[in-house]
């Protein structure tokens, strides 16, 4: 026999409904861990705020020495982590399949 048709006949043999149970947290860990998330979600963002902050202070700084280029570029990163923050609920559900 070849491999494929061993792999064919083992696929075969296997069950066609395979559960899929929705997930679930242990009893106890909904409010601890939604406060530590939520706790984190806040971090997150306010370092996104002050990284606006210290991008925005370059920004004025170098716009004087035409080398403003640079500070955008790392607006553009500060924006995609703002976005992030914001959806990883989301995105971890969408790839988690809820």
């Amino acid at each position: 026999m070849s491999l494929l048709s061993t792999a064919l006949d083992f696929v075969a043999g296997l069950p066609l409904a395979i559960p899929d149970p929705d997930p679930t947290p242990p009893p106890g860990f909904e409010g601890p861990v939604g406060l530590i998330i939520g706790m984190l979600r806040w971090g997150g963002l306010a370092m996104a705020v002050i990284g606006i902050i210290i991008i925005a202070a370059r920004l004025t700084i170098n716009i004087r020495r035409g080398e403003a280029a640079h500070e955008l570029g790392g607006l553009g990163y500060v924006a995609l982590a703002v976005i992030l923050i914001g959806a990883a609920a989301a995105l971890v559900g969408f790839i988690a399949g809820a």
